[in-house]
């Protein structure tokens, strides 16, 4: 019996809602109504936060169910076709509907599919590379609008198992809840947190006190919870208060892997769009604007530089990058992105202090005899006592170091500053190695 995977991606709209998650779990719920036994947790698969052709989180799903035949095939994706022109935001002009259908017995296509996964993650896809993994992989695919789609739903098939690290719990609101505030109890939010952390994360944001689980679009999600167990999900989620929901949807994910980041050994390797590691040092003050964003730049050892930046919200995260000094060793992850007219930007999601540079002032010389504080006799005359009137005609100023307001360590931004794809401090401290980063 052969497996088949489907593909679905670019169905919301910034301006009109929606969610491929939305539409992934309608899909499941048509699927499974119509006879079709599913053969894993739906998967919801994260691509390049920075390709400038997302719409919102730049989600696509994916499903694998069992099939006999061909006409299982056909059927399918009539079902598919059916319930993404029904629910996609096709009236937006940037939001261009993919589905993919994908037959496998012994995962060969799809793992044919992974080199796209790892490019639409890392980089931008395009639509003749879709095309050429599309057809060696023999699977068929339908998108309304332009192609785009597409290359999201192949990605996104071509995910390998051991990326989706994660899951998310996500429920959605019933059709007389849209446009109306979400129902959900804070209070109960702030204890399934206590109770679930660190197997759940980004739920709520203790540092400005602010709860992250319900979005504030016109999108038919009421919450989403994240966490590295399936249990811890579902515990997190009877723990709340909530009202008004239609359906909830589990899906296995590649959330909070940081997986989207690329290392490189200069910044001369830098392109636009992408996510990156390096190490660098830091050759600028930095210095904080009046929108509240604080920008500085750094360089690496063939002289390259490029401006790094925390904006506003990040909150504290700020002050870390304020505390640093020319000199100091980092390395920091960040995505880099055009800022006409501003300079190309590294906009900062981790940075990691690996050397502090010594931080001086000059000061005048004590009194050898009384130990005050002398002063200056005048330009090139030296220094003397006014206490006990010591006269040292060859004094100088001498430096002394002085504490610096940041310790060597991680810095991550904090969770209301988080990409889906970004990995938290849990993941870094209780998680598993920080190689993942």
């Amino acid at each position: 019996m052969a497996v088949a995977h489907i593909g679905i991606d670019d169905t919301d709209s910034n301006r009109y809602g929606m969610c491929t998650t939305y539409i992934g779990a309608v899909v499941d719920e048509n699927l499974r109504t119509a006879g079709y036994r599913r053969v894993d947790l739906p998967r919801l698969v994260r691509l390049n936060p920075t390709c400038p052709f997302k719409t919102r989180g730049n989600g696509a799903v994916h499903l694998t169910f069992k099939i006999h035949d061909g006409h299982d095939l056909f059927r399918i994706l009539e079902i598919v076709e059916g319930t993404v022109e029904e629910l996609a935001e096709v009236r937006d002009e940037s939001t261009n509907p993919g589905v993919v259908v994908v037959t496998d017995d012994d995962s060969t296509a799809v793992d044919e599919l992974t080199p796209l996964y790892v490019k639409a993650l890392r980089g931008i896809v395009e639509i003749d590379d879709a095309l050429a993994s599309l057809e060696e992989t023999g699977g068929i695919a339908s998108w309304f609008k332009n192609i785009r789609g597409v290359i999201g739903a192949l990605a996104a098939i071509g995910a390998p198992d051991e990326d989706m690290v994660t899951y998310e719990l996500l429920a959605y609101r019933s059709t007389t809840m849209h446009g109306r505030k979400r129902s959900v109890d804070v209070r109960s939010v702030q204890i399934a947190d206590l109770e679930t952390w660190p197997w759940t994360y980004d739920n709520y944001d203790w540092y400005d006190m602010e709860m992250l689980i319900a979005p504030h679009t016109p999108c038919p999600v009421l919450l989403g919870i994240r966490g590295m167990t399936e249990r811890a999900v579902v515990e997190a989620y009877s723990r709340m208060i909530i009202h008004g929901v239609e359906r909830t949807m589990l899906y296995r994910t590649n959330q909070g892997s940081g997986l989207h980041a690329l290392h490189i050994n200069n910044l001369s390797e830098l392109k636009p769009y992408t996510t990156v590691i390096v190490d660098a040092t830091v050759s600028s003050e930095p210095k904080l604007s009046s929108g509240g964003h604080v920008y500085a730049w750094i360089r690496d050892l063939n002289g390259d530089e490029v401006r790094v930046a925390a904006y506003e919200p990040t909150k504290h995260f700020r002050k870390i990058i304020l505390a640093l000094r020319p000199g100091d060793r980092v390395r920091v992850l960040g995505s880099y992105k055009p800022h006409p007219p501003q300079p190309p930007t590294l906009n900062l999601e981790l940075v990691e202090i690996l050397e502090l540079a010594p931080k001086e002032r000059s000061v005048a010389p004590k009194c050898p005899v009384c130990g005050s504080t002398m002063k200056s006799a005048g330009k090139s005359r030296g220094y003397r006592c006014k206490k006990c009137g010591y006269y040292d005609p060859n004094a100088k100023l001498i430096n002394v170091k002085e504490p610096r307001e940041v310790i060597k360590g991680l810095y991550v931004t904090p969770p209301r500053a988080h990409r889906h794809l970004t990995k938290p401090m849990e993941g870094f401290t209780f998680w598993g190695p920080r190689e993942r980063y």
